[in-house]
Order: structure tokens, then sequence, then C-alpha cells
């Protein structure tokens, strides 16, 4: 993937990932999306939102390719050229319709089932309400298991009946990611796990969407 910065002159890329939901990826995705944005060549900030400081605990062995920190760090993003916000879990609506106002996509990761589903569904209903534009912001659905093809299809199907926006690339459910965590690497360092290079590769693809999402292309 090649590098969007100048495709930013009035500042950084923002990328925010927001869910009601907990347990639908929302920090792997975050992890990887900035991994990935940051081996494209950015100047990365990884600003950490959630309550359970996740990715500043994944990141503290000073291994990934970018820099962790807090919200406060955010008054530094002059010097980065991307940024990747991982939002608290379960925003309350006044707080998600700022994040969809000054990020340039808003991810939106769920599982492919019926309580992912709904809760997309009452994310976007907030930020249809405010006037977010659609194009602004889609879903990613996370934690796919083998073999749930009809599973997978019906997520689609709900969400395009619904018209939400949804990335085509998915991201497989790995115990892969959890070792990464325990790890403190990404998942492409995954030993002994024949999933994690196709993981990485997934949300490098992810990635990629994410950044022609912004606008600023790939």
């Amino acid at each position: 993937m090649t590098s969007p910065a100048a495709s930013t002159p009035a500042g950084p890329l923002v990328i925010a990932l927001a869910s009601l939901k907990g347990g639908v990826g929302k920090t792997t995705s975050a992890v990887h999306i900035a991994a990935h944005l940051a081996y494209a060549g950015e100047r990365v900030l990884l600003a950490d939102g959630d309550r359970i400081r996740t990715a500043t605990a994944w990141g503290r062995g000073g291994k990934m390719p970018f820099t962790v920190g807090g919200m406060t760090m955010l008054s530094q993003a002059a010097k980065y050229s991307a940024i990747v916000i991982d939002s608290r879990g379960g925003l309350e609506d006044a707080d998600l319709v700022e994040l969809g106002e000054s990020c340039s996509a808003l991810i939106l990761p769920s599982t492919p089932d019926l309580g992912g589903m709904d809760g997309m569904a009452q994310t976007v209903e907030v930020l249809r309400g405010a006037g977010i534009p659609q194009g602004r912001y889609a879903a990613l659905l996370t934690m796919v298991r083998p073999g749930s093809e009809r599973k997978l299809a019906d997520a689609r199907a709900a969400l395009s009946d619904a018209g939400i926006p949804a990335l085509h690339q998915t991201v497989r459910l790995s115990e892969a990611f959890r070792d990464a965590n325990n790890g403190g690497v990404l998942v492409r360092d995954v030993r002994g796990n024949s999933l994690a290079k196709g993981l990485w590769t997934e949300y490098e693809r992810v990635t990629q969407e994410i950044v022609q999402l912004a606008g600023v292309g790939a």
C-alpha cells in the first residue's frame, strides 16, 4: 500500500473505530490498521480511548511501528500524518457524533451475527440522525468463523437491506490474534499458526479500503 499522506494537506488522515458492543475486534483492528499505515510510510499515532487500554498494553513492549498513547496525545496530532482512534466502547450518542464529524473515516467493527447487526443498526441510526454522510463510515465484519459462509452472507444482506455500507474484506476469527496480543506483537509475527500471515494480509486489504473510503487513494 502506498502512502496516502500527500493527499491530506489539511492535516493527518484520521481513522476512528467505534462499537456499541464489546468483543468485536475493535482494538485488534485498530492495532493492525495502524501498523499497515506505518509500514506504508506514515507517522502514525494510535490514540487509545478504550477504558481497558488494551492497545496501550499491546504496544507496551515497544515492538509496534507506531506510537501508542492516550486520547490526550491528540493534542500533538500535527506531529503525525495518520491517526487511528480506538474509541471507548459504548460511546454516548454525542461522543459518537463528534467522532463521526471529526474523522476522515469511521469504521464500525461487528461480528456477523444478530447481536452485532443490532448494535450496528443502532450506531448507524445515531450517525444518520446527526447528518453524518454515509460515505464517511462503513461496517467491518470481523471474527468470521470458518465454514460460516451462510451467516456471513446473511449479515451482508442485512447490512445491504438497511443501507449500511460495508467493507468488502472481512477478517477471520483466529487464536493468532490472542497470541499476538499476549506477545505484544502483530499477528504477522505469531509463530506456529498457519493463519497468521493470511490474517495480516486481510488487514492490509482492510486498510486499503479504508484509505479509499477516506478519499485519499491507496
